[in-house]
């Protein structure tokens, strides 16, 4: 089973719904539409699976408008305002250690960007579109919303969504580097950083390409510093190998001001195959989500071993010799397990395509001591 997510563009053996799920909503966005085709193009879910169906097998646009109406009514925002700020050409991967992007972001005038700059601040690191923060504003409307995100072209478009929905001085999106710039941008936000949430990040299987990933050190102390007791921060990926480096750098790095949040993970949780598990729960435990979680495990440190192994020849086997005498480090925050459903209640689109074809998603909830 393949470990890694879903291919940004969709190939010939992915699956018809599969490949109208990704151009619809995943990484291919329109390149060359302008406000006026936008305009042009079909609106509704109706006309746009009838104007699928003259191109494609029947089945197909069905589902898709099938995933479509789904995406629509659990993120609460429709196409037509997606259409309106018209298409932007992405390049989907950028590296976050370019030069340009080690500058910390200057904070904005906080008086100027939101009406009641006091209010407490949801945070979207890597928001990528900003979908899920312009649907949360419905679930939290008593938060301001702010978005950062390192590709320039989808954070102008999240805003000019966010000003044709009104919610130009509740919700806004910047550009920047989370690992670096947190504490320069945020530390003079008038009100408290109440929730922070990390979804769906990029990966970054390749063991020289680890330093990329969104949760470091820095971004753990960083937190730390400008987070109030109580405050949280929520974790989710469809990677297991991802969701389980976010929390253990949590672990490792942040326990003396960061844990699980006990009463959600006192409830509904599974656990990967590989992961301990509290006394006298293992039975209670879903077998479909721990099985994916196993396989994907299992491809993660595959890849691992292959690029450790590489060129190293009698280091490695010394190296392996000293693992075995000293016990790796292990996770106690895995016993919590992964909570079943969302907290939040609004999901992103991504975690819509994840669950509605029936695979696991790695959810943890963590609150600042």
């Amino acid at each position: 089973m393949q470990s890694g997510p879903a291919p940004i563009g969709p190939s010939r053996t992915t699956s018809p719904l599969v490949r109208c799920c990704i151009s619809y909503w995943g990484g291919l966005e329109p390149v060359t539409e302008t406000p006026a085709e936008a305009a042009a193009a079909p609106s509704s879910t109706a006309a746009a699976a009838a104007a699928s169906e003259a191109a494609a097998p029947a089945a197909g646009p069905r589902n898709l408008d099938k995933l479509q109406l789904t995406v629509e009514e659990r993120l609460g925002v429709s196409r037509a305002t997606y259409a309106a700020a018209g298409g932007v050409r992405v390049r989907q991967h950028v590296n976050p250690l370019k030069r340009e992007l080690q500058i910390p972001t200057d904070a904005p005038q906080w008086s100027q960007v939101y009406d009641q700059p006091q209010r407490p601040l949801v945070l979207d690191l890597g928001c990528g579109y900003g979908r899920f923060l312009l649907a949360l504003t419905q679930a939290m409307p008593g938060h301001n919303m702010l978005g950062l995100e390192i590709r320039d072209p989808i954070i102008e478009r999240a805003n000019r969504w966010a000003e044709h929905l009104g919610l130009q001085r509740t919700v806004l999106f910047l550009r920047g580097n989370a690992t670096i710039t947190l504490e320069h941008t945020l530390a003079g936000y008038p009100g408290t950083v109440d929730l922070v949430c990390v979804q769906f990040p990029d990966p970054h299987f390749k063991a020289r390409h680890k330093k990329r990933r969104t949760v470091q050190k820095q971004t753990v102390e960083a937190l730390a510093r400008l987070m109030p007791p109580g405050g949280r921060v929520f974790l989710q990926s469809d990677v297991l190998e991802a969701a389980e480096h976010m929390r253990d750098t949590f672990e490792q790095h942040g326990s003396a001001w960061f844990a699980p949040c006990s009463d959600l993970h006192s409830g509904p949780v599974f656990h990967s195959a590989s992961e301990p598990r509290p006394s006298g729960q293992q039975q209670q435990q879903q077998q479909q989500p721990a099985a994916a979680g196993s396989a994907a495990d299992a491809a993660a440190s595959s890849d691992d071993e292959d690029a450790s192994s590489s060129g190293e020849g009698t280091e490695g086997q010394q190296q392996g010799e000293q693992q075995q005498q000293e016990p790796a480090w292990q996770s106690q925050w895995a016993a919590h397990g992964w909570l079943q459903d969302n907290p939040l209640g609004v999901p992103t689109e991504r975690e819509v395509l994840t669950t509605e074809q029936g695979l696991p998603v790695y959810r943890v909830m963590l609150r600042r001591l």
